[in-house]
C-alpha cells in the first residue's frame, strides 16, 4: 500500500470510530452524564450535612471532655 492509502485508511477508521461513538453517546448507552454525576455529588453532599448536623452535639461534648481531661492531666486546671 501507498503512504496515501494507508493514510486514508487511518481516516476512514478513526472517522467510523468518531461516528460509532457520537452515535453512542447521543442513544445514552456511554454510561452515567454529568447530570447523573451532580445528582450523586448533591446526595453525598446532603448526607454529610445531615450527618455533621445530627453529631455537632456529640462531638462537640467529646472534644470538650478530652480537653478537660488533657488540662487536668498536664495541671492546667483554674483554680476558683
Amino acid at each position: 500500500m501507498s503512504k496515501t492509502q494507508d493514510l486514508l485508511a487511518f481516516l476512514h477508521c478513526r472517522l467510523h470510530n468518531l461516528w460509532h461513538d457520537a452515535k453512542k453517546r447521543l442513544r445514552g448507552q456511554d454510561g452515567a452524564t454529568t447530570v447523573e454525576y451532580v445528582l450523586l455529588i448533591a446526595v453525598i453532599v446532603i448526607g454529610i450535612i445531615a450527618a455533621a448536623t445530627y453529631m455537632f452535639d456529640p462531638l462537640k461534648e467529646f472534644f470538650q471532655d478530652v480537653v478537660k481531661k488533657v488540662k487536668d492531666t498536664a495541671g492546667l486546671k483554674k483554680s476558683s
